[in-house]
């Protein structure tokens, strides 16, 4: 039975040294790390980016605009993606095997045990697109900005990239090192689109692996070129927060019956795991919701905190 990460990521063979030191120093120093791993090395994992692509083509010809609004369904505009210009899937673990693998990535895991240090499981597991002459986004960081330095990281995501990522095809960008800002871009004055002069493309081959913390500045760009530049977005969290994709009521059971017991833990599946308050949820925005929640989450911080303390995590 597994009862911790630690454990499942040792049932998963997700070592110390899955990471080595300089991809671990770039995390905590520039707020991300880009590895090149080709798509013949991806195979002999078991993740066929053919594959993995056709069937990513194959749901946004059925979802189109559809995509994306699994996990806010309620707040679905008929005709309008989620994200005006862009082409979004959620819940890809729900629609095809080939996904399976994706969300266990030794990397993607090591990469948000090392940032959370904490129990995690997964948030979601998404696709972006930006569609032709669109897909520009503001600089953000996909988190409340944090307010104190100790404040923790509650979230990690780490980017598959299905296609060659260059500036003509609308790569994400990046500001190194703004991970360890309080705030938001907007109170720098980056509230658009705007050039920043650390900014860093993204520009790398497909197969490639793009790990940042969440508070890291970060933006899409646009395609010029009109040319594909899909990337699944493979999203952990601390496990005490609230996932944005219910897996337990979601997940179908067939499924669910493949899944090990490492992997039922990672998406917090078991039966002994916590339902997702659904009211909470949909008011998670809510000023006030935001601040009773947020004073839990700091309560079993502090619980935690002594159990972390001494631990070799990865």
């Amino acid at each position: 039975m597994i009862s911790s990460t630690q454990e499942a990521l040792a049932a998963l063979s997700v070592t110390n040294d899955v990471l080595t030191e300089e991809q671990k120093t770039r995390l905590k120093e520039d707020g991300y790390c880009l590895i090149s791993i080709t798509p013949q090395e991806w195979k002999d994992r078991g993740i066929d980016l053919d594959q993995i692509s056709l069937v990513v083509n194959e749901l946004i010809a059925k979802e189109g605009w559809r995509g994306g609004w699994d996990h806010i369904k309620e707040k679905m505009i008929e005709g309008q993606h989620p994200e005006s210009g862009t082409q979004r899937l959620n819940n890809l673990l729900s629609k095809h095997p080939c996904f399976r693998k994706v969300f266990t990535i030794p990397e993607a895991l090591a990469c948000a045990k090392f940032l959370i240090q904490d129990e995690i499981c997964l948030s979601q597991l998404i696709l972006r697109m930006p569609l032709p002459g669109m897909g520009a986004q503001p600089w953000h960081v996909d988190w409340t900005p944090r307010k104190h330095q100790n404040d923790p990281i509650r979230s990690a995501l780490t980017s598959l990239f299905l296609d060659d990522f260059t500036k003509e095809n609308g790569t994400t960008r990046v500001v190194p090192g703004t991970h360890k800002l309080l705030g938001s871009p907007n109170d720098y004055g980056y509230n658009n689109e705007k050039s920043h002069p650390k900014e860093k493309y993204m520009e790398a081959p497909r197969g490639s692996l793009l790990m940042y913390d969440i508070n890291l500045w970060h933006a899409g760009t646009v395609c010029k070129n009109g040319k594909p530049r899909r990337h699944l977005n493979i999203n952990y969290r601390d496990r005490k927060i609230w996932q944005q994709i219910n897996f337990k009521k979601d997940l179908p059971a067939e499924i669910i019956e493949k899944l090990s017991d490492a992997e039922r833990y990672l998406l917090k599946i078991r039966d002994e795991d916590p339902n997702r308050n659904e009211w909470l949820f949909r008011n998670r925005n809510n000023w006030l919701v935001k601040r009773v929640t947020q004073a839990y989450w700091k309560f079993l911080d502090s619980k935690n905190k002594k159990k972390y303390s001494n631990l070799n995590v990865l």
